[in-house]
């Protein structure tokens, strides 16, 4: 058949496989202009524009069925139509990448914090802290790990539906006011730091910048004993606790090999100096 291209001719010229054409002609986007009594398709070098305009819409991401619908209905008017609500699409792409990257970012450098740390294991310090935006999840139940990890995933859900990520960093806050109370957790619950500000979202909290008195430990928020030793240190060298406290989670278990119970954590307690 002289005056026709063979299927295996026509996937050659546009790189593609016999596959993908025997594939566009099952979908209706893209036909033979005849199949012989043998059942094998040939094409016309006509064809070879439409087909060339077909892996180019592809190869920028299209879907088929958009493209499909396209050239059953081309004209320079839906042409442009098609590529500017790509390329809207396009971007959209681009900047949820970009905020990826970002989250990335912050959860390497959340890590890089927590390898290079050089004060002592249980020696308190006081550091410097910027203002902090947090979402607060408060514990329903009596605080256990398993109320732990179920109020986290409570938190990380709500980011989600914000298109947020957990990669600023979580752990716990203690309100000031039950310091030295029967029950220290009532009222806590989980903080999960927020990568921005959505005001959409509720249960928005501020830790405040300033001056923190803290300690680094293995141990669990309920592990009080860390908790009543770094109150009583800013008792005896003179500070004054002036917010509440938060209990920040570095590393959890699952970057143990040896299977350790508690995570490695750093409290920190809002202060100023008493004169």
């Amino acid at each position: 058949m002289d005056n026709y291209l063979s299927i295996s001719e026509m996937a050659s010229i546009h790189s593609i496989s016999r596959q993908t054409l025997i594939y566009y002609d099952k979908i209706g986007l893209f036909k033979p202009v005849h199949i012989d009594e043998h059942g094998y398709r040939y094409y016309s070098a006509i064809q070879i524009p439409f087909l060339r305009e077909i892996c180019f819409l592809k190869s920028i991401g299209i879907k088929l069925n958009d493209i499909k619908d396209h050239i059953g209905n081309r004209n320079l008017t839906t042409a442009m139509s098609l590529l500017e609500f790509h390329q809207e699409f396009i971007d959209k792409e681009i900047n949820a990448l970009m905020n990826t990257r970002t989250f990335i970012q912050q959860r390497l450098m959340k890590y890089s914090e927590a390898k290079n740390i050089k004060s002592e294991l249980d020696k308190p310090i006081i550091e410097e802290f910027p203002e902090r935006h947090v979402l607060f999840i408060p514990f329903e139940n009596d605080l256990c790990r398993e109320e732990l990890h179920l109020t986290l995933m409570k938190a990380w859900n709500v980011l989600s539906k914000h298109e947020m990520l957990p990669s600023e960093g979580f752990g716990t806050v203690i309100l000031k006011d039950k310091l030295g109370m029967d029950d220290v957790f009532e009222g806590a619950g989980i903080y999960t730091a927020l990568p921005f500000i959505d005001p959409d979202m509720d249960n928005m909290m501020t830790l405040p910048a300033g001056q923190y008195a803290c300690v680094y430990k293995y141990g669990m928020p309920y592990n009080i004993e860390f908790l009543n030793d770094l109150v009583q240190w800013i008792s005896e060298n003179h500070y004054r606790i002036i917010g509440d406290v938060v209990d920040a989670c570095l590393l959890d278990t699952t970057f143990y090999e040896n299977d350790s119970s508690v995570d490695f954590c750093q409290l920190q307690i809002p202060v100023e100096k008493i004169t």
